[in-house]
């Protein structure tokens, strides 16, 4: 428990009831950004869910930046944690871009990506060069960037068709996660998933065919092996 400054009370370290304290105020920012939305997530709603005061939720987290940031940085954490420990070093491409597929959509079918996208859709005016959302983001970018090559380095050697690639990759993990929003409960996404994973496997497929080599025809008025007809 917290008292109205924000100290917390209980058993356990200090450190540790600061980062429980910690851990549900965050949790309770994703569910009532995911319930009720951005805009009326405030700091009531948030320390009523988390079971703290008002005092707690700005002792942790003294700015709304603050707390945005620490959102978007634990969300992106929970996406490259998904793939920790899958060893895909020597599996087939099918084998990676399945795996792929559907660690990630652990992650974008939930409420804290759900959140994540919330955030950046709504608080543009926390995206500026200046503002600590600033750094999570560009964590995420130079996260997803390792995590593909990590998997399909190998595909292309283009630095560009690569980034083309992973930005349809996880533009189409983060479409389906608004069109799950939309879809009744019972509705499940496997059909669009299995159409991701074929989309996925044509496109490295393309880029993986060589140019078909062509035999060029013979001059004009020249036979093959040079003779003049």
């Amino acid at each position: 428990m917290t008292d109205a400054s924000g100290v917390e009370r209980g058993t356990g370290s200090r450190a540790e009831r600061s980062a429980a304290t910690r851990k549900r105020i965050l949790d309770a920012v994703v569910h009532s950004i995911d319930e009720a939305g951005f805009a009326r997530t405030t700091s009531q709603r948030i320390a009523r869910r988390a079971g703290v005061s008002v005092g707690a939720v700005q002792h942790h987290f003294p700015a709304k930046d603050d707390i945005l940031s620490a959102v978007l940085e634990r969300s992106f954490q929970r996406l490259a944690d998904r793939f920790e420990g899958a060893s895909l070093q020597h599996a087939s491409l099918e084998e990676r871009v399945a795996t792929f597929v559907d660690r990630a959509w652990q992650h974008y079918g939930s409420a804290a990506f759900r959140s994540t996208l919330e955030i950046l859709l709504n608080a543009r005016e926390l995206s500026a060069e200046a503002d600590t959302t600033a750094r999570p983001i560009l964590h995420s970018a130079r996260g997803a960037t390792a995590l593909w090559s990590s998997l399909f380095g190998d595909v292309t050697r283009s630095t560009r068709r690569q980034r083309e690639l992973r930005s349809f990759a996880f533009a189409s993990l983060a479409g389906l996660a608004i069109a799950q929003r939309l879809q009744p409960p019972e509705a499940g996404m496997r059909p669009q998933l299995a159409l991701l994973k074929t989309t996925l496997l044509a496109l490295f497929a393309a880029e993986r065919t060589p140019e078909p080599t062509r035999t060029p025809y013979p001059a004009a008025g020249v036979r093959e092996g040079g003779e003049v007809k």
